[in-house]
């Protein structure tokens, strides 16, 4: 048997792995959508005869916030009309010459008795600002606060939104509860691949063992908030969500997905906008979850590989480069199943997500983006993944970072902060 043969026979077997792999992404779809299913179908018991909330506790829910965003107008709005009894909201900023101060003042205003103050924050040098504004309005929190619930100023929640994610905080087993994002497809191509490059993590929330926590919808007690002593692992951290997510189950304790509190976002990008931010999120992980981003790095690259080199066999075997008939028939079936399997689940992911949004949050533009998107958006993850191996520097908003490590977090430089910070999602 020559070298050639020996390569044919791993190139083949490279190609199976990612079959398994895309097989075992097709189950995870199936999961996914009976989660959503089951959730759906078990809010019904959610609440009493009289609509009432069968577990409510008195809530506050963070917002912090950092220019005006596109649709922070809207998020204010929402959070002051939640069908929730005993609720109130601390806005919290790094200044009160921020834009937002003003704004988010003057919209409260009109909300129908809720309870509402603002928090100045100051700037930080020695953690991320995001961090530092939850931290100070944390310690602004009544005593009569039994449960915290954090989220982004760019995430527009629905009325019932509340209610659904301390839901089940009910369970003491629950250390956290936690919602996610859907970027909408519509609004251009930059706005698609954002879309397209979003849409797998959603099906992560299937399985416990790859669960975690969205900074922009989360739900804690605030006894275990203390108890797993959360402020002191943001002390000089970057990262809000993924210290909540490593704390909690560190503790042993469940992170609870709550498809009620998905939240679409309709706020309009640019590819170099979306290239940004998306790359920035992988040099977090890779810093702060440098496992989560490796495992990310090997499905991708196996995955992508294994297409890719089932193609190249396929049309090398059938122009007789090198192999027979038979070996461009086996990776033609190889190429096509991984395709078909991938197609599959993104037809799932859309299938599961309809069960709680509707239009205009999830249109056919959301399902043609997804699953056409099966054929390209391990590109863009692969190229992303290579664009974060390196670099420890990033711009969140208006400041520049240093990750010195997965807890220690450097402020480089500050930059006018104008009335609009688009600088991606996340306050």
């Amino acid at each position: 048997m020559t070298d050639l043969h020996w390569t044919i026979y791993l190139l083949l077997a490279i190609c199976v792995f990612a079959c398994v792999q895309g097989l075992i992404g097709l189950f995870a779809g199936i999961g996914f959508v009976r989660y959503v299913a089951r959730a759906v179908r078990e809010s019904a018991g959610l609440r009493d005869a009289a609509g009432k909330w069968k577990y409510e506790p008195r809530v506050t829910v963070i917002l912090p916030c950092c220019g005006v965003d596109e649709r922070l107008h809207q998020t204010v709005e929402r959070l002051g009309r939640q069908r929730y009894g005993a609720y109130e909201v601390i806005f919290t900023f790094e200044s009160a010459d921020d834009p937002a101060h003003e704004a988010v003042r003057r919209w409260a205003a009109a909300w129908p008795g809720v309870r509402h103050r603002s928090v100045v924050a100051g700037p930080t040098g020695h953690r991320s600002q995001k961090i530092h504004n939850l931290l100070a309005a944390v310690a602004a929190v009544p005593d009569e606060t039994e449960v915290l619930v954090f989220l982004d100023s760019d995430a527009v929640p629905n009325q019932d939104w509340l209610g659904h994610i301390v839901a089940p905080l009910a369970d003491e087993a629950v250390g956290a509860a936690t919602g996610f994002r859907w970027y909408c497809a519509a609004g251009g191509l930059a706005n698609a691949v954002r879309s397209v490059w979003n849409a797998p993590s959603l099906t992560l929330m299937e399985r416990e063992a790859t669960r975690f926590c969205w900074g922009g919808a989360t739900a804690m007690r605030r006894a275990r908030f203390e108890s797993l002593e959360i402020a002191r692992h943001w002390e000089s951290a970057l990262s809000d969500d993924l210290q909540v997510t490593q704390a909690v189950k560190a503790a042993g304790l469940r992170i609870v997905f709550v498809p009620q509190a998905l939240i679409p976002s309709h706020d309009s990008t640019s590819l170099r906008g979306f290239w940004e931010f998306a790359r920035r999120q992988l040099v977090i992980t890779r810093i702060c979850a440098p496992k989560i981003w490796r495992a990310g790095l090997l499905l991708c690259t196996a995955f992508v590989g294994g297409g890719t080199i089932a193609a190249v066999l396929c049309v090398g075997a059938a122009l007789e480069w090198f192999g027979t008939a038979a070996l461009a028939a086996a990776a033609g079936v190889l190429w096509a199943l991984i395709v078909l399997l991938t197609v599959a689940r993104c037809a799932l992911r859309q299938v599961a997500i309809r069960k709680v949004l509707h239009a205009p949050d999830v249109t056919w533009r959301d399902a043609l983006a997804d699953v056409s998107g099966a054929l390209w958006a391990g590109l863009i993850h692969m190229t992303l993944f290579q664009a974060s191996m390196a670099g420890r520097r990033i711009r969140w908003r208006h400041i520049e970072y240093e990750l010195v490590s997965p807890t220690q977090t450097r402020v480089l430089a500050r930059h006018a902060l104008s009335g609009s910070a688009q600088q991606g999602p996340g306050s």
